[in-house]
This record gives C-alpha cells, sequence and structure tokens, in this order.
C-alpha cells in the first residue's frame, strides 16, 4: 500500500487548517508542496456564501500573503481562484498529482473552478474538497441549503467530471471546543439538551498529519482513497465530560435561548453546531441522509498505523 516517491501536492489556503496540513506535509519530507492564495476579492456574485451562518466551525482565517517562518521555503503563488486556465497552467507547470482544498465558507464555491482546473491540467489525479468537519455525505439529496449542502454537492460535480476525491470528516477542531461551549465568554461549559449525546472531535495537528500521511504514502489510485469519505475521529466526548475535563461547571441553555458568544452571529453559529452535536449530527459516523449513526466514527484511523491520536485531556 506504500508509495514513497516523492508527490507534487498543491494545497489551496494557507489559513487554520491549512497551516497544519501543510506543516505536515513539509515534515514528511515525501511532498513537494506548493501553496495557492486568493490574489482577488470574492466576487459579488458569491456574496450569499458569506453569511455566519455556514453552520460550521471556523477553519480557516483570511487568506494570508505570506507563510509562517518555518513554511517560508515553501512557494506561495497568488492566484485568481475563478480563472480555470491559469489554474490549470500552475497545476500543470508543477506536475501537481494532488489538490487539498481548504478554503473557508466563503469560498467554498471556488471549489467548482479548482476543480475543472485539476482536470483540465491533465496532471492532477486526486481532489480533497474543504470538508474538515462534521460529515455531509447525504445533505445534498436531503435538499440542505447550507454549508453541508453546498459541501456535499461538490462532490456530484468531481464525479461529473471524472476527478476521483478523497473528503475527510473529522468532527470538531479540539482547539475550538472552548470557544464552542462558551467557556470564552462566560467561563462556563453552556450546553444545549441534556449534554448527554457523544461526538467526534479531533486536534488540528492530528488532522495535518492525518492527511499527510496518508495522501504521501497510499498510492492517489488506492481503493483507500478514491472517491472515498475517510471518517477519522482523535476522541468521542459529552458536554458533560467537557466540562469535567475543563473543570467548569455546566450550565443548561434555557430552550430558545443561544449559546453565550462575543457577537450574535458567533452566539447563532454556536447554538446551531451545538443542536448539531446534541442530535448526534457531530459524530463522524453520522449519516446525514438516514439520520442514523453509522458506528464507523474512527474507521480510518487505521490508516495512520501506531499513531496515538491526542485527546481532549491532552490539550489542557
Amino acid at each position: 500500500m506504500s508509495s514513497t516517491s516523492q508527490k507534487n501536492i498543491a494545497i489551496v489556503g494557507v489559513g487554520g487548517i491549512g497551516t497544519h496540513i501543510l506543516r505536515a506535509l513539509v515534515a514528511s519530507n515525501l511532498a513537494n508542496v506548493v501553496a495557492l492564495t486568493r490574489s482577488t476579492t470574492i466576487h459579488p456574485h458569491h456574496h450569499h456564501y458569506l453569511h455566519l451562518h455556514s453552520h460550521e466551525q471556523p477553519h480557516s482565517s483570511p487568506p494570508r500573503k505570506t507563510l509562517p517562518s518555518d513554511l517560508s521555503p515553501v512557494s506561495l503563488i497568488e492566484a485568481d481562484y475563478t480563472n480555470v486556465p491559469v489554474l490549470a497552467a500552475i497545476f500543470k507547470e508543477h506536475d501537481i498529482e494532488i489538490v487539498i482544498s481548504t478554503v473557508s465558507a466563503a469560498g467554498l464555491h471556488a471549489q467548482y473552478t479548482l476543480a475543472d482546473a485539476a482536470k483540465a491540467s491533465g496532471t492532477v489525479k486526486l481532489f480533497v474538497p474543504s470538508e474538515w468537519g462534521l460529515p455531509t455525505e447525504g445533505a445534498s439529496h436531503r435538499g440542505e441549503d447550507n454549508t453541508f449542502g453546498i459541501k456535499d454537492r461538490l462532490s456530484a460535480h468531481l464525479r461529473t467530471l471524472g476527478l476521483p476525491y478523497t473528503r475527510f470528516f473529522t468532527g470538531f477542531f479540539i482547539g475550538y471546543l472552548p470557544w464552542f461551549v462558551g467557556i470564552d465568554t462566560n467561563h462556563v461549559v453552556n450546553v444545549i439538551g441534556k449534554g448527554e449525546t457523544p461526538y467526534s472531535v479531533t486536534s488540528e495537528r492530528d488532522i495535518g498529519g492525518f492527511v499527510a500521511h496518508v495522501l504521501t504514502t497510499v498510492p492517489s489510485s488506492s481503493p483507500h482513497l478514491k472517491n472515498q469519505c475517510l471518517r477519522i475521529q482523535g476522541d468521542r466526548i459529552t458536554m458533560r465530560d467537557l466540562a469535567r475535563i475543563y473543570h467548569k461547571p455546566l450550565e443548561f441553555v434555557p430552550e430558545g435561548d443561544e449559546v453565550p458568544a462575543k457577537t450574535p452571529e458567533e452566539a447563532a453559529l454556536k447554538t446551531f453546531l451545538q443542536i448539531e452535536a446534541d442530535g448526534g449530527m457531530a459524530s463522524t459516523g453520522w449519516d446525514r441522509l438516514t439520520e442514523t449513526e453509522r458506528g464507523d466514527a474512527g474507521s480510518a484511523n487505521w490508516l495512520w498505523e501506531g499513531h496515538v491520536w491526542k485527546r481532549v485531556e491532552d490539550s489542557i
């Protein structure tokens, strides 16, 4: 299953989770990596993707024009995400085999152009769309008109193009849990529901390491990657567990109220995500189509053999 020759990989978006993936790829010494960042503002036509009800954890900060100092050797290319010929030329020039997208909710529609360019390049064999959160598979069939639906619909476009893909479902980022429960606002664990529903969480560093490991050691054409949804899980916890781990009081949010936050937009987002978690939908084993737990949260963890996954306790 292992393939040790270096792979040429392009990562699109270098904020938030993109930096963790990029850092792990560089550390692997198994990838030649180029990083793409947006050179133009989002087209006005796409502004409806900008509203904060993006129904996802924030995983990418605004595009930055420089990389962290430890990643300065990586080529950073500014590109117009709406220009297929320009993007295709970049992928072809660097003989890119794998494209990894970490664009945020505001930029999800740009992935159609990125996918078209990847196909047109003639070199790209695998496309990794921007998931990095709760499972979205099945959302489009349910007619969801939110970020879950937007993400899920892209897979149909990739299948139409005949461009193989790998989707990574990670659960919540461990680093965002204090924000998620409102500790950042009032120093308690604010909970919607009874706080007894288990959900999946994974550290950002483990996500980066897992993605780098599987993409550099497993052949791009492998059935383990081709058109697969990889469901990982670093830890599985409940809100009650979180209060115990953080040594914080548990406070139940009255029905109809929102999770405390610093802005109304953040309160709406936290509340939506907590409702998802309370309903079981934040397990990476959740099936959005049938609204049932599949029982396979963390089923892809085995691909990183021997790795000890970081638990929430380890982040304290």
